[in-house]
């Protein structure tokens, strides 16, 4: 079981180290030649599925520009075809950018699920709004220690977001049979005993979308000393709605009782000129 931990760690290295090579040609691009970029990154890395598990969108890979409103953020889900890349959505001055991938380790089927929001405009208001929300976040993943159950995390999360931020977490799926939404979920294998996957890749998918537990409000899962799991929202500052929503990808672990935060931002926040990050 630890060294599943350890796959998830180098995994979701590697998907920000797929992530860093493309952004060198992120300006005026596409959001689809983004995309395409990010798949043939991919494929360089033996190790890992040639595409992701989170299929639809197309091979597991979204990428969404967006210039004001922010309207292309707005999205309900990345498996909505609305939000699917497209051509005519290119990365301008004062673009926001969401990235997200979601590889695979062939070897074990640990997933190493990535995903930031990216912005290097001249706008104060929003680098304070991105710095704001990656903070709510980021400070979820200090708060998590084993023995907390997945809806007590949820509540606090909310209060979190609600009362000191002035934030709400929006992020949906079509999985969540419970509520529509929640704040993340396990990573399936990572905990389990005689945990299967299945043979083929499809089945792998399958098992992964189907066998996540949710963070949500009435989720009871218990986290043990040895785990894996998502901490993800989209934010939106409810007092500002000019401002757009920001979507940062935690992956919190446990390994045999020590904790690690999964981040892997910093090297992409240098590349695209996010230096109002550092100060975090």
């Amino acid at each position: 079981m630890p060294d599943l931990i350890e796959t998830i760690v180098e995994t979701r290295k590697t998907a920000s180290e797929i992530v860093l090579s493309c952004l060198k040609n992120i300006k005026n691009t596409s959001e689809v030649e983004f995309r395409d970029s990010l798949i043939k990154e991919i494929s360089n890395y033996k190790e890992l599925f040639p595409q992701g598990w989170y299929d639809p969108p197309p091979s597991g890979v979204s990428v969404l520009f967006a210039q004001k409103p922010f309207k292309r953020l707005g999205f309900n889900s990345m498996r909505n075809p609305e939000y699917f890349p497209k051509k005519e959505c290119l990365f301008l001055d004062e673009t926001l950018g969401v990235i997200y991938l979601s590889p695979v380790d062939r070897k074990t089927g640990m997933i190493g699920d990535f995903s930031l929001t990216i912005y290097n405009g001249n706008n104060e208001k929003i680098k304070e709004h991105i710095k704001k929300c990656y903070k709510a976040l980021f400070s979820l993943t200090e708060y998590v220690q084993i023995g907390m159950k997945f809806s007590d995390l949820f509540k606090y999360s909310m209060n979190l977001f609600k009362n000191e931020f002035k934030t709400i977490g929006e992020m949906t799926t079509n999985s969540d049979p419970n509520l529509g939404i929640n704040l993340g979920h396990t990573i399936p294998g990572s905990f389990e005993k005689d945990f299967s996957f299945g043979n083929s890749f499809d089945e792998i998918k399958n098992t992964i979308r189907t066998k996540r537990l949710y963070i949500n409000e009435v989720e009871n899962f218990t986290i043990p000393d040895t785990c894996a799991f998502t901490i993800e929202a989209r934010l939106e500052d409810i007092n500002k709605p000019e401002l757009p929503k920001v979507y940062f990808h935690f992956i919190v672990c446990f390994n045999s009782g020590k904790k690690i935060i999964l981040e892997n931002f910093n090297q992409i926040f240098d590349k695209v000129g996010m230096n109002y990050m550092k100060v975090i």
